[in-house]
């Protein structure tokens, strides 16, 4: 079925949703765009993943995608928030860096409206696509999203199968942000991290906030407080608050990393944090045969006085 029968019966089948519309998007791909009373936002059924959200009542985007991200089957869209599952980072038989959820087609398996007007959509990755990895048959992965004034995301692993295993996932989350300089983020002042550039060495608890002035790519630890992304350029914090997830990632890859990136901007560094909702590391799950493990974050953007903003 081509592209456009897909999008067409769609569009018939939740017709009585007149705020979601669905459309034929960069690279040809099946997007779903949300427009109600509290935003607008874009979901990609590449990857399943959330594009953009932008509240109503802010200036500013609160996701981030690259102008020079793949729109292709067979890749990652590097924005908005990225579904790495069912492994994190590299696969240690040279599968491939964070799975294969981020570069298959979706399928939409339900749309509702609560009585406060938000817009929840369910989305599944195909079996079939689970099954040409053996490891992973009969597992099934689902996500879903609402979409109101706050945005929710959630990663809904079942284990069909008859034995275990091991996950490792993340929402890799890009927050678009007025500069990378001049923002922090509070809430991980008081865990120890993981330090790629450093080879994964395990570095001690900093005391203070992060902020960006060089390449950041880090996997906190023991992760069970909310976090907080403060821009003081835009007047804004983002909250995050997880559930199923003791572990986060902040990432920017910077000047060099970012020149090397095909799919990513030179420059585009400024303009982005990765605050990501993780079970990596020592935080990975096993799943039992016939359980579910969900990981859950809720992302709240909120307007807040600059002047009350001060780096610790």
């Amino acid at each position: 079925m081509s592209t456009a029968q897909v999008l067409s019966e769609l569009q018939t089948q939740y017709a009585s949703f007149p705020e979601v519309r669905f459309f034929e998007g960069k690279g040809g791909l099946p997007f779903v765009r949300v427009s109600n009373r509290f935003c607008d936002a874009e979901i990609s059924l590449l990857g399943g993943q959330i594009l953009s959200f932008s509240p109503k009542d802010q200036a500013q985007p609160v996701l981030f995608c690259s102008d020079a991200a793949y729109f292709e089957l067979g890749k990652g869209i590097k924005g908005g928030a990225p579904v790495c599952w069912p492994w994190f980072g590299d696969h240690p038989d040279g599968l491939g860096a964070h799975g294969f959820a981020r570069s298959n087609l979706w399928r939409v398996d339900s749309i509702e409206r609560d009585d406060c007007e938000v817009i929840e959509l369910v989305l599944s990755l195909p079996a079939e696509v689970c099954a040409q990895t053996p490891e992973w048959q009969g597992v099934r992965l689902s996500t879903k999203i609402r979409v109101g004034k706050w945005l929710t995301i959630a990663l809904i692993t079942e284990n069909g199968s008859d034995k275990a295993v091991s996950l490792s996932q993340a929402l890799h989350t890009y927050f678009q942000v007025s500069d990378c300089r001049t923002i922090h983020i509070e809430g991980l002042e008081n865990n120890t991290y993981l330090d790629k550039p450093s080879n994964f060495q395990r570095q001690a608890a900093a005391g203070k906030a992060i902020t960006v002035n060089a390449e950041v790519d880090r996997v906190y630890e023991n992760v069970h407080s909310p976090i907080t992304l403060l821009d003081p350029n835009w007047n804004r914090s983002i909250t995050l608050t997880s559930e199923g997830s003791a572990s986060a990632v902040v990432w920017n890859p910077w000047v060099e990393k970012s020149k090397a990136m095909n799919d990513f901007g030179d420059n585009e560094y400024t303009q982005m944090v990765c605050i990501e909702t993780t079970n990596a590391a020592s935080d990975a799950r096993v799943i039992d045969s016939g359980q579910t493990h969900t990981m859950q974050v809720k992302i709240h953007p909120k307007a807040v006085d600059s002047r009350s903003v001060v780096i610790t």
